[in-house]
């Protein structure tokens, strides 16, 4: 027993070390701009101008794309057969459906047609992680191994102009509460939660 204790320990171990060196953000090509993109940390890039969004009340909001960058573990999924076409459209969907609530939400207006006041906001999913078996394992939580999580790519452009107004290239982790990731792919929509709670603030000023 205390030799299983040890391996598993070490596995562990092995798996914390190589989580701690996180790999750069891959770009896609998705944003219409990377230039004015500037690094908040090692997990998010960002541009947005002050007030930038203050002449806006109503937002397009395209279907939510998947780009997914070279190196991507949902392609690997996807090889293997473990990530399929209908699983990856319920995540776009769902990531559609809480970008429209969360403009709702900050009072603004949803709308459909470009116009005066009106910008469009284009998303990509650039990689997405399903939970695993690990991450119920009270070490592997703490470490954030096996959590599961996504990768997007974003960016608010005038609906008239195609000026872009703001842009973010984000990577985050699910949670490690004990109770939460019941599912392969909770892990994935707690990121786009978080994202769209984010971005309902924002938008609220």
């Amino acid at each position: 027993m205390k030799k299983t204790n040890l391996l598993i320990m070490l596995a562990i171990g092995v798996m914390i070390f190589q989580s701690g060196c996180e790999s750069k953000l891959t770009t896609t090509g998705f944003l219409s701009d990377y230039s004015r993109l500037q690094s908040e940390s090692s997990t998010t890039l960002r541009y947005i101008k002050e007030d930038a969004l203050a002449g806006y009340s109503s937002f397009i909001v395209n279907p939510v794309k998947v780009y997914f960058h070279s190196g991507a573990k949902a392609i690997e999924e996807q090889t293997k057969g473990k990530l399929t076409q209908q699983e990856i459209n319920d995540l776009t969907n769902y990531m559609h459906a809480k970008i429209v609530e969360a403009i709702r939400n900050a009072g603004k207006k949803v709308a459909y047609q470009p116009g005066t006041g009106v910008a469009r906001i284009r998303v990509a999913l650039t990689d997405i992680e399903k939970s695993t078996a690990a991450s119920l394992l009270p070490q592997a939580k703490l470490a954030g191994i096996g959590l599961g999580g996504a990768s997007m790519e974003a960016e608010i452009i005038d609906s008239i102009t195609g000026r872009q107004i703001g842009a973010v290239i984000e990577a985050q982790k699910g949670s490690r509460i004990p109770f939460a990731n019941l599912g392969e792919w909770d892990a994935a929509k707690q990121v786009i939660d978080d994202w769209a709670k984010r971005f309902q603030k924002r938008l609220a000023g």
